[in-house]
């Protein structure tokens, strides 16, 4: 196949990809915004000029010259975009969270099943060298049962000014901290039952603010194994910082970051310890990921299917959330 990529979305994770696909050497034909200006400022930014401009999806899908697609919009401007490309035949690389709504979310998975397209959901942190290498010795069996998965997520930010909008974003655990409740299901597995709380302590003087800015959540799975997963936006000022414990039958994973930490096998006498230092670009290593399967035309290690359990996840947390912490199960059902 000859790769030829479209891009959906020009802000940050649009250039972005966009640079891995200069790396592998996939033209980016084609280029769509809301904003025509938009648009032709990422061209000139990016150096994209050859790419063909537009400001409207169903036309780009229609007119365009591409086979895979970048959605690279926020959680609010999901419009059918990914069922509409799926049906045209398009692999689709889409960024988390998939969609403001489970609803939409199980349509995706719907048409991308029917289709037979490649999909990819952009949870970077899952390439990230301590997050693969704990999950190697996962597959393996070296890191026997699961037992406590311990997460938390903080910065200190008012991000862009739709973020703040929990009609729009969905809020922190949604944007943000979705990477480290789908890290948790990577590891844990589906959750069988959820427990959130949420507040806004910091920020609750700012008439436009109706996210969250602190959260918390305990989950338990059928294994018995359980989950603590912490997010606030108070913390230390232009640091994102995503910290995980994960405690096994047979090892202790502590990780400053989805590349760097340090792994002690507890039933070692001797204590052992793996020192992990990743220098590799994890959203370099997705994107990778999915050229190369499309090209093949099988699925990913984190297709669609994957975005919409995570999605799962956090829609049950955060409707846990605003009836005080009752205790729901996780529906994952499309």
């Amino acid at each position: 196949m000859n790769i030829k990529a479209a891009i959906l979305g020009t802000g940050g994770m649009g250039r972005r990809h966009f640079s891995s696909l200069e790396k592998l050497g996939i033209p980016v034909t084609s280029v769509c915004d809301v904003s025509m200006a938009a648009v032709e400022k990422f061209r000139e930014d990016a150096g994209a000029d050859k790419a063909a401009a537009f400001d409207d999806f169903d036309r780009m899908l229609k007119t365009g010259d591409f086979n895979i697609l970048f959605i690279c919009l926020p959680p609010f401007a999901q419009d059918d975009q990914f069922e509409k490309a799926a049906l045209a035949g398009k692999h689709i690389f889409i960024e988390k969270p998939i969609a403001l709504h489970t609803s939409t979310g199980a349509r995706m998975v719907r048409a991308a099943e029917k289709s037979g397209v490649t999909s990819m959901v952009g949870f970077h942190m899952r390439k990230g060298a301590a997050i693969s290498r704990l999950a190697e010795l996962v597959q393996k069996g070296e890191a026997g049962r699961a037992v406590l998965f311990n997460a938390q997520y903080q910065c200190n930010s008012l991000h862009v000014p739709w973020w703040i909008n929990a009609d729009l974003s969905g809020g922190q655990i949604f944007e943000q901290a979705v990477h480290v409740y789908d890290l948790c299901r990577y590891f844990l597995g589906d959750p069988k039952f959820v427990e959130g709380v949420t507040a806004n302590v910091c920020h609750n003087h700012l008439r436009n603010y109706t996210v969250e800015d602190v959260s918390v959540c305990l989950a338990g799975f059928t294994t018995g194994a359980l989950a603590s997963i912490t997010a606030n936006n108070c913390a230390i000022p232009g640091k994102w910082a995503g910290k995980i414990t994960a405690t096994f039958e047979k090892l202790t994973a502590e990780f400053a970051d989805h590349n760097n930490g340090t792994i002690t096998f507890t039933k070692d006498p001797r204590l052992r310890q793996e020192v992990i230092q990743g220098e590799d670009d994890p959203y370099f290593v997705e994107v990778k990921e999915f050229v190369e399967c499309s090209e093949k035309g099988i699925e990913t290690s984190c297709g669609i299917l994957e975005g919409f359990k995570s999605l799962c996840f956090v829609e049950a947390v955060t409707s846990s959330a605003k009836l005080d912490g009752v205790k729901l199960s996780v529906d994952t059902r499309y």
